[in-house]
């Protein structure tokens, strides 16, 4: 007879497999960030959902997101072999990023609200990741390459919805936009958390990050400051993990420290935000 371990092995391989490409597409990101536009829209009105409003965000986001690992499949090979693009998928996925892009502007346009706002967004799409001077590109240039990704492509969409649902920049409740600020410091922190990881392969190729330039303790110090703004304004501890769960792996983590250990704690830092 078969032992266990063999009969478990196909599907869990098979999970493996889709666990992987689920990260190398970055398709749990997107479904945080479709969740975050729902319970932004739940927390703003009482009137129905503006479900193609959320949907053009979320596809545009995820072309952005998508985009960034085709462009970068070579570099993510070398730092994050189990879940960079493969070279023979890419044209395919250059043009499923294009739908994504032309999806996300027609349902915009269905929703009727000022097309300024989407052609805002659009730019952001690209800028993080092509070159914009030379070979120089914003995910290149230190600390820079982090607020980036806290503002524009995080917080700005959310804060857009906030005014396109309102109607009035003046009537976002409070609550809201501690929030949508909160959210910007918690990606800021998963960014230098996250560029731990890649620290010698960001180095190589160039990006400078906060741990490559001033350390892996000064990127933890860094993180520890920013959790403690988070809780100065809040005025209270957060207890459902965000916070705690990085002071209790800022002293263990390092370059080397098990991949699935920079994935987990951004994820449930950014869950906080969609419950």
């Amino acid at each position: 007879m078969k032992s266990l371990n063999s009969i478990l092995a196909v599907p869990y391989g098979i999970l493996k497999r889709c666990f992987f490409y689920i990260l190398a597409y970055r398709i749990h990101i997107s479904a945080i960030f479709f969740f975050l536009l729902y319970y932004n829209n739940k927390r703003l009105t009482t009137n129905p959902l503006d479900y193609p409003l959320i949907i053009s965000f979320a596809f545009w986001h995820f072309a952005l997101y998508l985009f960034d690992r085709v462009y970068d499949g070579d570099l993510d090979k070398e730092s994050q072999p189990n879940e960079y693009v493969p070279k023979k998928q890419r044209k395919a996925l250059y043009i499923f990023i294009a739908g994504l892009v032309i999806s996300s502007f027609f349902l915009y346009v269905k929703t009727g609200h000022p097309i300024v706002y989407w052609i805002i967004l659009l730019p952001i799409t690209f800028l993080y990741t092509l070159p914009i001077i030379g070979k120089t590109r914003i995910k290149n240039i230190l600390i820079v390459k982090n607020v980036y990704s806290a503002g524009p492509i995080w917080t700005l969409p959310l804060y857009i919805q906030a005014v396109l649902v309102t109607g009035d920049p003046s009537k976002i409740p409070t609550d809201v936009l501690y929030s949508i600020f909160s959210l910007a410091i918690y990606i800021l922190i998963g960014e230098i958390f996250w560029d731990i990881r890649d620290k010698s392969v960001d180095k190589k190729y160039g990006i400078a990050t906060i741990p490559n330039t001033f350390g892996i303790n000064t990127a933890k110090i860094i993180i520890f400051l920013l959790i403690v703004v988070d809780f100065s304004i809040k005025g209270q501890i957060d207890f459902n993990g965000s916070g705690i769960l990085y002071c209790c792996l800022l002293p263990f983590t390092q370059e080397k420290s098990n991949r699935i250990l920079f994935h987990l704690p951004p994820l449930i830092a950014l869950l906080r935000f969609c419950i």
